[in-house]
């Protein structure tokens, strides 16, 4: 099945989704702009956040007019401008937002920082903000640098939890501090504990910084990261990049959706808890099984592994946006995802 699900008036492209196991309904929330500024590239800075419901990803409820531009922070927030690449979680008393944004006033306004919003309701379209900014620092670039080959990276959360050790882990795209310039993608890695996700998720207490998950040398930019586990028992680290970016003589340069082979972020302790391994070095790309999901040659950017459909790969059609299908099935399975017995 390669089935592509179109908006009637908009361009769309990156999305994130919440599935509701007692009405099997998926919440995409998706970014969103006019058409016309596709050909300029413009159509970045003028993103919106959507959302719509699906049973399959092959029909779309879009909604209506008011499902177009969800999240709009409150005069004098610090995400004034669009809104990028996210993560949607349910809590025990509220749905939980962590998206990407940028302030026009900081740096050369590329510089990129994740936001937290909260609704008690996925339907009402009504949504607020709280102050939370969690910047990048320790072992990532903060700001763009002179040369890079793209523009700073800190975007694209996607959250998980390992409930042995009562720790919540975030990852994101990101650029390392130290590393050859146009090559230095990778994604972060940020945890809480449990005990402090709240206020962390408020920004009233700050995440704690792990050094990168991988660490290659041979991509400028490793998006919309995502963790799950395999059958045999293992994890993949999915991300995307464009070929013009990707420099890995693994891959042979062809970007699109690719996935690594990588190790547990914990150990098992002797008191049967599970404790972080703490700031590890990353292990190089050659030590990992790396391989290819769906080159760019196929069409599909910043695709998702979808396993309540067998682990299906659907993405954003780069040719005319919209969300697609592929109709390949990965099998991988999904890490912790249910917050619900956290309050916030």
């Amino acid at each position: 099945m390669a089935v592509l699900a179109q908006h009637p008036s908009r361009h769309v492209w990156d999305f994130w989704y919440y599935f509701d196991p007692q009405s099997k309904l998926f919440h995409i929330f998706y970014l969103n702009a006019d058409r016309v500024l596709v050909s300029s590239e413009q159509h970045h800075y003028a993103a919106c956040v959507g959302h719509a419901t699906t049973t399959d990803f092959v029909t779309i409820d879009w909604g209506d007019e008011g499902s177009l531009d969800l999240l709009k922070p409150p005069p004098e927030h610090w995400a004034n401008t669009c809104i990028w690449s996210g993560d949607i979680i349910k809590t025990q008393n509220s749905y939980l937002m962590f998206y990407t944004s940028r302030d026009r006033h900081q740096d050369d306004s590329m510089t990129q920082s994740i936001g937290v919003a909260y609704t008690s309701d996925l339907f009402s379209n009504q949504w607020h903000f709280f102050d939370t900014q969690i910047k990048p620092k320790y072992f990532y670039q903060t700001r763009s640098i002179a040369d890079d080959l793209t523009i700073h990276a800190w975007r694209d959360p996607f959250l998980f939890r390992h409930r042995a050790s009562r720790q919540i882990f975030m990852l994101a795209s990101a650029k390392a501090l130290h590393g050859p310039t146009g090559k230095c993608g990778v994604v972060a890695l940020l945890q809480a504990a449990d005990d402090n996700f709240a206020q962390a998720a408020r920004g009233d207490s700050t995440w704690q910084y792990g050094s990168p998950l991988v660490e290659p040398g041979n991509y400028s930019e490793m998006e919309v990261p995502q963790l799950y586990q395999q059958a045999e028992g293992g994890y993949e680290l999915v991300f995307s990049c464009w070929a013009k970016y990707d420099f890995s003589t693994v891959t042979g340069g062809e970007g699109g959706f690719q996935g690594i082979t990588v190790p547990p972020l914990w150990t098992e302790g002797g008191n049967g808890r599970s404790a972080r391994e703490g700031h590890r070095n990353p292990l190089p790309l050659a030590s990992q099984a790396i391989h290819v999901l769906a080159p760019e040659t196929q069409g599909l950017y910043a695709c998702r592994i979808v396993p309540e459909l067998g682990g299906e790969i659907i993405g954003f059609d780069i040719q005319t946006g919209g969300i697609r299908r592929s109709g390949v099935r990965t099998n991988l399975a999904p890490m912790d995802r249910d917050f619900s017995d956290l309050a916030i």
